[in-house]
């Protein structure tokens, strides 16, 4: 798991509200800054994250991995 801090004030981001470059900006500095409204315009390198959910593997794909070995 990749640990994100905000690139304002250091503290630990769980989901960035705004990315200035491909740094996270906090919910409550990006509204302190005023950035929401300026990301919402895409000014300069300002942007609204992506954020992208992955499906859960299927469980057969999984099943390798705890199958015993037979006697070779």
């Amino acid at each position: 798991m990749v640990r994100l801090n905000c690139a304002l004030c250091g503290r630990p981001v769980l989901s960035p509200a705004v990315l200035i470059g491909q740094m996270p900006v906090g919910p409550k500095c990006a509204r302190r800054a005023g950035l929401l409204e300026l990301a919402k315009r895409r000014v300069g390198q300002l942007s609204l994250p992506r954020l992208q959910r992955r499906a859960p593997l299927p469980s057969a794909q999984n099943l390798d991995l705890f199958e015993e070995r037979g006697a070779t």
